[in-house]
């Protein structure tokens, strides 16, 4: 079985009244209460707290996660640093799973075309075992959205260094009207500098009711993509063409509360019938 030459450091970078969604303004989208935490547990015995934290004009700087996995620290702390604009510039991420492969933090710096009002660029670069990995990340955007993302990956220190080589590719589709993020394909090459082939690819089922936390375009940069739409899932499917024992389908019910929020919801995944719980909660 092929394995991709995708390095797993790009997939560790890693959810009142409700007014009128302005969807030409990045991370700008409620002005009523903001969701700054959710209580989740899976089966008897993995539990899982994620915290948001704001600046004075509500925008997400901070994602806090504490929890346990199938006997694992998933302990996880998402720095954002915005400009006096808003705009993010800058994301430094700890994390128990970093630690543990013997990295500190992954600092994350973003380029923002104020004339174009897209990203364009994100790097972060990271030296580990000797050798330095290097991924760039550019942005191509459609009808104000991002609609691709390319990982350039460079690696140096080796014996036979890797020159900057097209590692991976994200493409996004979003519904007719732009509200919500439908599916994420990814397409990663098995060895470096050879042509990019499908790898994973996640589709989502969307309700009527508004999103617990919605930070558009950010959320697809942040690889947070669920906060992206305007709309709850209330479906993802899930495939895996490198290793298709990985497949699996998620489905979600919600109850809302009075601002067609979400109180609190309950997940079943498939196979295996595992049942998540979240409450939550608004401020």
């Amino acid at each position: 079985m092929k394995k991709t030459f995708l390095l797993p450091l790009i997939c560790i970078v890693l959810f009142a009244c409700q007014k009128e969604i302005d969807w030409s303004t990045p991370g700008v989208v409620d002005n009523g209460p903001v969701l700054y935490r959710i209580k989740s547990k899976t089966g008897a015995t993995d539990t899982t707290q994620t915290d948001y934290f704001y600046d004075a004009n509500k925008r997400v700087i901070r994602e806090l996660i504490n929890g346990i996995g199938n006997g694992q620290d998933l302990n996880n702390d998402l720095i954002i640093t915005r400009n006096g604009s808003g705009i993010i510039t800058k994301t430094v991420q700890k994390a128990a799973a970093l630690l543990a492969g013997g990295i500190d933090s992954i600092v994350t710096n973003y380029n923002y075309n104020t004339t174009t009002s897209q990203y364009t660029y994100s790097v972060f670069q990271l030296t580990v075992a000797g050798f330095t990995v290097r991924d760039s990340a550019v942005y191509t955007y459609a009808s104000g959205r991002i609609s691709k993302d390319e990982h350039y990956l460079q690696v140096t220190g080796l014996p036979i260094p890797i020159p900057p080589v097209l590692a991976a590719r994200n493409t996004y589709t979003y519904s007719a009207d732009g509200k919500n993020l439908l599916s994420v394909s990814t397409d990663a090459a098995t060895a470096p500098g050879g042509p990019l082939s499908p790898a994973t690819a996640q589709t989502f089922t969307v309700d009527a009711k508004v999103n617990a936390l919605i930070i558009l375009n950010e959320g697809v940069l942040l690889g947070r993509l669920g906060l992206y739409s305007a709309n709850n899932s209330t479906k993802m499917v899930v495939t895996n063409t490198i290793d298709p024992t990985q497949d699996f389908t998620m489905d979600l019910t919600y109850r809302y509360n009075t601002a067609n929020k979400p109180d609190s919801s309950y997940g079943t995944r498939s196979p295996g019938g595992t049942v998540t719980a979240s409450k939550y909660y608004y401020q």
